[in-house]
């Protein structure tokens, strides 16, 4: 039997920090604790007609990522809010509400850092203090705690702060927008558009007498509609959504994710 037939699924409700229902769906193997992933793809579902009844958020994500994605990195949780009607703007207003309730990735990457620090100290290991201290500091934001327990708290959201990794992307957040009342993924479905909302944009820097063809500091919140999943045109994929997901593998934030979800299943956390 395949380890995919024994993944389990998890369709998580949950309240917005406006106090309205929310989904966060992961599928894990069996024998995995239930701890969500890290790393996430937040969609804001803004068609009227969509409702949370019945709403499979694993299916949606496995069918949208199907026979598409091949990133070598972790595997992600999928965030779903309802905001029927909502701009582009207004999702942003909304995700910046979320984050500020619940802080970024980075606050659990410390708290895992710091009981990392902590375990190995109290099984003496020599040196545990050096490298640990720089790579906490280094991640230090304001809006982290400075304890190691697991908490019980939702996940953070994901927000670059590393420079390095704005090679092809100048902003540093980003969300979805999924326009479609149809929440399934079929043969008719390749033509199925979503918005791509990124903002917090990040200064280009340029030399004396350059001049920049795309400036982001100009547009604070830039939407672009694209494919969701790409048509297939012989055996190529055309750019999509998910060809876009695909080019965030091994991102700093996703690598320093992605290490602190194997520390944190070596401690036994079942929570954030």
């Amino acid at each position: 039997m395949s380890s995919m037939s024994l993944a389990r699924r998890y369709n998580v409700a949950f309240k917005d920090h406006t106090g309205k229902p929310a989904l966060m769906s992961w599928r894990k193997s069996a024998n995995e604790t239930r701890l969500p992933f890290l790393p996430s793809w937040v969609f804001y579902m803004v068609n009227p007609d969509f409702s949370f009844e019945g709403f499979d958020g694993c299916a949606f994500s496995s069918g949208l990522e199907r026979g598409r994605i091949s990133y070598t990195g972790g595997s992600f949780r999928y965030e779903f809010f309802f905001l029927p009607g909502a701009t582009a703007e207004e999702c942003v207003a909304h995700y910046r509400g979320e984050m500020n309730a619940r802080g970024t990735i980075w606050r659990q990457i410390r708290k895992v850092e710091i009981a990392m620090k902590t375990k190995k100290q109290n099984e003496g290991e020599e040196g545990a203090d050096d490298s640990t201290d720089a790579s906490i500091e280094g991640s230090s934001s304001g809006d982290e705690s400075q304890d190691g327990s697991t908490g019980g708290r939702l996940p953070g959201l994901i927000w670059q702060k590393d420079d390095e990794d704005f090679s092809s992307i100048n902003y540093r957040s980003w969300l979805f927008m999924y326009p479609d009342a149809d929440v399934q993924w079929g043969a008719d479905s390749d033509d199925r558009q979503v918005d791509l909302v990124q903002f917090d944009p990040i200064p280009i820097e340029v030399e004396e007498d350059e001049i920049l063809k795309w400036d982001p500091m100009e547009h604070p919140v830039h939407s672009e509609r694209m494919s969701a999943r790409g048509r297939a045109i012989g055996w190529d994929i055309e750019e999509g959504l998910v060809s876009w997901m695909d080019d965030r593998k091994n991102a700093k934030w996703e690598v320093a994710a992605n290490e602190a979800m194997c520390n944190a299943k070596d401690l036994g956390w079942e929570s954030w």
